[in-house]
């Protein structure tokens, strides 16, 4: 395989990533209802940081959704520690199945997107250079 074909599906990878991870940051941002739950209990679990893996503990969290019921879920940021009990924690929520739930750090999620159309933008740049199109 050529550099121009890897460099051209490393663009198309990077892009479909990046545009999907940034619509669902604004959906979950603009169409998914905020509320505050509590910590009920940790589950130890790994994590993958930085391309290592290590343990790490996961927040069972409660709490209530507009439907007026209850749900358990377990958190997706696990933590070195355990979390404290009874600790409030942001949610968001998808509404037709709440128990599809994450913990509020969208500005994580945001910058997962802005990472991949940053490396998506430099290779559509390296693609165009390759083809005489631009000059870098």
């Amino acid at each position: 395989m050529s550099e121009e074909t890897i460099t051209l599906i490393a663009a198309i990878i990077a892009t479909v990533i990046g545009v999907g991870s940034f619509f669902h940051y604004f959906l979950m941002a603009n169409a998914w209802p905020r509320t505050t739950g509590r910590v009920v209990g940790n589950e130890a679990g790994r994590r993958s940081d930085a391309g290592f893996d290590q343990w790490a503990y996961f927040p069972l969290i409660k709490f209530q959704a507009a439907d007026g019921r209850t749900y358990r879920i377990k958190g997706d940021i696990g933590l070195n520690d355990e979390w404290p009990l009874g600790q409030a924690v942001q949610l968001r929520y998808r509404p037709a199945n709440p128990q599809h739930a994450t913990i509020a750090k969208s500005w994580q999620r945001l910058l997962f997107a802005c990472v991949f159309l940053g490396f998506a933008a430099a290779c559509w740049l390296a693609v165009l250079d390759q083809h005489g199109l631009v000059r870098l």
